[in-house]
């Protein structure tokens, strides 16, 4: 926070005085000398024509003010005096209060500051560095609010006010509004060239919170031009890189980060995700060990912590997948959970639901959502959601927002501003559909804005977090035995968790395998998995399957460049010609599906497996095998393949995947029995039932909050 204290920078607030309390001549003369030798440097000499001119006319308080000035730094306490005398003389000297605030608060006797500043503001009501540095001493007592207040007052007084302009900027970034926080920071930097590195990465951050990504990473690497050896700042730097899908990039700064900070988990993370996503496997193994080491370690008062979704594609285990979890929460909350707070009955009786997501819009977790919102009964729940992100104007952002009763576009609102606007609707059920992904905002739920908050879909684990009190989930994907890896409770569907929007299944004739680039005779394995799924140990067992079944191919969904050209190159060293990899381009999702069913077989990735991709390849009718895990994102495949009837396609190891893989591609008769099942049962299980898995999931939120309320009642008795 910056301190408006300098009178050289204009702060000292200015009253008007009349020509009756114009000091006398002479000491008028000592008090212009006073400032001359003040400029010049002459301390001593400034004193002591000030104290001559105080002499000459005691009721002069601007001699006193000035002596107070030049006394501050090497006799702060005779300064105080100096003030004191100039308030003697002129009880509404509002310099002599600002001073005497800055002399309080400096000690720390906030509200003897805060007092000095209330009283300069009444003399000068429009003195920007009585209204900031008064915003300092708010902030320092806790009063975060009348601080954000006072900085905002000082910059609409004067705009170019560049400490009130930084400290308004700071609190705009503390409140979660990271957007007006770095529209403040980018005036500040237009005025002042001459700001710490720290403010620059805040203003960074603050950029990088408001999705301005191309910005961020250029003020990023300002900093990184000023302190190039700065672990911080390079592994920023590669971490935008990844999120803006250029993973090469981030190679460099990444290793750079880990070269100088080996103790960084949240570089070499970052490491791993970037070469997962681009393939590139030499030294993974290593980086998993080191980063499984380094999450494990009792470390006390690390400021490293790791972003917990690239973990759940690592070999990592639910305790550690826990325990990071529980460290991320930390950067965006700080202290004990808030209360909950109660909410009134919706006057119909409807218990009321709410649903937070980056994601209305062409997105896996909408296009598994969709009918399930549509379908849920309208007499039993009344449904809202908040969107934070601008809303999706196409077909598809209509449907989602039709498919609620309430739909609000919230994401030019900061996150206190939704969070108050949750509570206002009388939410009492809400769901995060976003957990700790892109463009999530898990700051709302730290507010607690609705008494139950249940983490769901979005992200495969934990969010670690005490204000979120269910994970949606079922028996199969989450067995009561894996509670203790979790810090929610188990909402627990009675059948897969794993909704569908079974509305979004392709029409029309359907492409052949050479429309699609496929060779009409081979055999084909598929996964349209994302690459950073693709682990070395999954590879190797796709890379003997290959061998094993000589007119096989294996299509997968097309990922960058550079990806392509190391899985020819893994499929070489594993003796496969790389022409047997056949990459499909991204498609519009309706035609995505209706190539999938041009495949033989679906062969899932573990430990994060094919989730949406998953219930695409069931819907158009691809038998998939999958190996569950111990961990959530391995076990949602398996989930949905018990839910529709073919629980005998879900292995528990590599070697009962390979096997049954390859018992599958050698007998016809087995995987067409497959196939059939397939069919049969889904017009008949509950996978694709979505009026089914409605009334599933209304009769659970009905329960979960009966559950509550009749705990609050009983508690109150």
């Amino acid at each position: 926070m910056r301190d408006a204290a300098d009178p050289t920078h204009h702060s000292s607030p200015q009253v008007d005085r009349s020509e009756s309390t114009r000091p006398a001549a002479e000491a008028g003369t000592l008090l212009a000398r006073a400032r001359t030798e003040l400029a010049a440097g002459n301390e001593a000499a400034a004193i002591r024509s000030c104290r001559a001119a105080v002499a000459q006319d005691p009721t002069d308080a601007a001699s006193w003010n000035l002596l107070g000035l030049v006394l501050r730094s090497t006799d702060p306490d005779h300064a105080a005096d100096a003030w004191r005398s100039a308030l003697t003389a002129d009880p509404s000297n509002a310099e002599a209060h600002f001073r005497l605030g800055n002399h309080h608060r400096e000690r720390n006797e906030l509200p003897a500051a805060i007092a000095e500043y209330q009283n300069a503001l009444g003399a000068a009501p429009d003195s920007t560095a009585v209204l900031n540095n008064l915003g300092l001493a708010f902030e320092a007592s806790g009063e975060g609010e009348r601080a954000f207040e006072c900085y905002r007052r000082a910059v609409a007084i004067d705009p170019d006010q560049s400490d009130a302009l930084g400290n308004l900027a700071n609190a705009q970034f503390d409140r979660n509004d990271f957007g007006a926080s770095a529209e403040s920071y980018e005036r500040m930097f237009a005025i002042r060239v001459d700001l710490p590195v720290a403010t620059l990465l805040r203003r960074a951050i603050a950029l990088q919170k408001s999705r301005r990504l191309v910005e961020a990473e250029a003020c990023f690497r300002d900093a990184a031009a000023r302190a190039p050896d700065d672990a911080q700042i390079l592994t920023n730097i590669g971490s935008l890189c990844v999120e803006q899908a250029r993973y090469g990039d981030a190679d460099s700064p990444l290793v750079r980060a880990v070269e100088l900070d080996p103790a960084n988990p949240y570089a070499l993370a970052m490491l791993a995700h970037a070469r997962q996503h681009r393939c590139e496997w030499q030294g993974l193994d290593e980086l998993f060990s080191a980063l499984r080491r380094l999450l494990e370690a009792e470390r006390q008062g690390s400021s490293w912590n790791v972003a917990p979704f690239p973990l759940h594609a690592m070999p990592m285990p639910p305790r550690t997948l826990l325990r990071a979890a529980r460290q991320w929460v930390r950067t965006f909350h700080s202290g004990p959970p808030l209360p909950r707070r109660g909410v009134r009955a919706a006057p119909d009786g409807r218990l009321r639901v709410g649903f937070v997501s980056s994601d209305f819009r062409n997105h896996p977790v909408a296009s598994l959502l969709t009918e399930a919102w549509e379908r849920i009964d309208r007499g039993r729940l009344e449904t809202f959601a908040y969107g934070i992100v601008p809303a999706d104007p196409g077909p598809v952002g209509q449907r989602i927002a039709r498919s609620f009763e309430h739909f609000a576009d919230v994401s030019a609102e900061h996150v206190n501003g939704i969070a108050e606007r949750i509570r206002a609707d009388g939410i009492a059920i809400l769901f995060d559909l976003n957990g700790y992904t892109q463009n999530a905002k898990p700051e709302i739920f730290a507010l607690r804005p609705a008494p139950l908050q249940i983490n769901s879909m979005g992200f495969p684990g934990t969010l670690g977090a005490e204000w979120y009190d269910y994970i949606h989930v079922d028996h199969f994907a989450a067995p009561a035995d894996f509670q203790q890896h979790y810090t929610e409770r188990f909402f627990h569907m009675p059948h897969s968790y794993v909704p569908s929007d079974t509305r979004r299944a392709p029409g029309g004739p359907a492409p052949t395998r050479s429309d699609v680039g496929l060779p009409d005779g081979a055999f084909v394995f598929c996964c349209f998995n994302n690459t950073f799924k693709l682990l070395p140990e999954v590879f190797a067992v796709w890379a003997r399957l290959l061998a094993a079944v000589p007119d096989s191919v294996l299509w997968l969904l097309a990922p960058n460049a550079e990806s392509m050209t190391n899985l020819r190159r893994e499929a070489r060293k594993a003796g496969i010609d790389p022409a047997r990899l056949i990459f499909a381009p991204r498609v519009e999702n309706a035609q995505h599906l209706a190539r999938t069913a041009l495949a033989d077989l679906f062969l899932d990735t573990s430990p994060y497996g094919a989730h949406t991709t998953t219930n695409d390849a069931l819907l158009v009718g691809l038998p998939v095998v999958t190996c569950a895990g111990d961990t959530l994102a391995s076990r949602n495949p398996g989930s949905q393949l018990r839910a529709i009837g073919l629980p005998d396609m879900v292995t528990l190891s590599f070697d009962e995947y390979e096997a049954l893989a390859l018992r599958l591609a050698r007998e016809p008769g087995a995987l067409a029995s497959v196939r059939t099942r397939l069919a049969e049962n889904r017009s008949t299980y509950p996978l694709f039932d979505m009026p089914r898995y409605a009334r599933d999931f209304e009769d659970g939120l009905l329960r979960i909050w009966d559950d509550y309320a009749t705990g609050v009642a009983a508690a109150s008795r």
